[in-house]
């Protein structure tokens, strides 16, 4: 066996909590729009219903990312929450901006991005108070 398959695989992304949260955020954002479109597409869902669960689905996304960072961060839960949920809506806006230019800096758009922080904080409040001892 080699040198680098004996420790953990994830020890450096482990390292850094909100880089570590974000890849949460991301991976449930990922399933949770492959259910979104399942459901849209052999469901009867409307435009507004898609819009509104692809809400949920990046709430919860943020959410489970920054009890993760939060967990890993061992302590300031909020500002690695917080921070995990600001990087995901960067990220977010990002993509929205090079794929299809969805994006408006107005107030609506940063309100959005203040809400993934916020219910980043939240997140990582919550997983400071579930953090393993």
């Amino acid at each position: 066996m080699s040198r680098w398959n004996e420790g953990h695989r994830f020890d450096v992304l482990r390292a850094i909590p909100v880089v570590y949260g974000t890849v949460w955020s991301l991976c449930v954002a990922l399933v949770g729009t492959l259910v979104v479109f399942l459901m849209a597409h052999y469901g009867e869902w409307g435009p507004e219903r898609i819009t509104t669960a692809a809400y949920v689905v990046h709430c919860l996304a943020v959410l489970f990312g920054a009890i993760a960072a939060a967990r890993q961060g061992q302590g300031r839960g909020w500002f690695h929450g917080g921070a995990t949920g600001l990087l995901y809506a960067i990220i977010m806006v990002a993509i929205g901006l090079f794929v299809d230019n969805t994006f408006t800096f107005d107030a609506s758009g940063l309100f959005r991005i203040l809400l993934m922080s916020v219910i980043g904080a939240f997140g990582g409040v919550l997983g400071s108070a579930w953090v393993r001892s």
